[in-house]
C-alpha cells in the first residue's frame, strides 16, 4: 500500500492516515484490493466502497486494540486473534470501558475457545451455524469437546456425526 492509497482510504472513510498506516498488513492489502477492484461510477458504488473499507478499518482497529489487551492481561495475542470477531469486539469494548477486569477477559476468551470448533462441526455435519449457536452453551461445549477428541481427518467420521446429532436432539 502506497502513501496515495493510504491518503485516499483515510479520506473516503474519514479517519486519520496514521490509523490506516497502523493496520495489519493483511487489512491494508484488503483495503487496497477494494480500491483497485471496485470502480466508482455512482453513489451506490461509493457507498459500497465506503462500507467495505469501513468494515476493514473496524476490524483492523479491533486487531490493533487486541495487542493492548494482550499486553495488559497476559493473554497471548495469538489466542486473542484466533477468537471469533464478535468475541474480539466484546473484549475490546469492555477493555476500553474498564481495563482492570482481567478475570472477565479470561472468561470471555475461555468461553469462545470452548466453542471455537463450531464452524468445523457445521461443515462436517451439515447443521447450520445458526442452529448450532442457538443451542445452550453447555451443549455447544460438549459437542466441541467430542469433536476435538474424536475427529479423524482420515475418516468419514460417521460415528462422530451421529453422536453430535444425537446430542442436538
Amino acid at each position: 500500500m502506497n502513501k496515495e492509497q493510504i491518503a485516499e482510504i483515510s479520506r473516503i472513510i474519514g479517519v486519520s492516515v496514521d490509523s490506516i498506516s497502523s493496520m495489519d498488513e493483511k487489512i491494508q492489502s484488503s483495503m487496497t484490493a477494494i480500491l483497485e477492484t471496485i470502480s466508482v461510477k455512482n453513489d451506490e458504488d461509493r457507498k459500497a466502497v465506503f462500507d467495505a473499507l469501513d468494515e476493514l478499518w473496524q476490524r483492523g482497529s479491533i486487531l490493533n486494540e487486541l495487542a493492548e489487551v494482550a499486553k495488559s492481561t497476559g493473554i497471548p495475542l495469538t489466542t486473542l486473534k484466533s477468537l471469533d470477531y464478535e468475541t474480539q469486539k466484546t473484549i475490546v469494548y469492555e477493555f476500553m470501558m474498564d481495563s482492570s477486569q482481567t478475570e472477565r477477559f479470561y472468561e470471555l476468551t475461555n468461553k469462545a475457545l470452548a466453542v471455537a470448533e463450531l464452524r468445523k462441526i457445521a461443515d462436517l455435519t451439515g447443521i447450520s451455524m445458526h442452529e448450532l449457536k442457538s443451542l445452550p452453551t453447555e451443549i455447544q461445549e460438549k459437542i466441541c469437546g467430542i469433536y476435538a477428541m474424536e475427529y479423524d481427518s482420515d475418516s468419514t467420521n460417521a460415528e462422530l456425526i451421529d453422536s453430535i446429532r444425537e446430542m442436538i436432539l
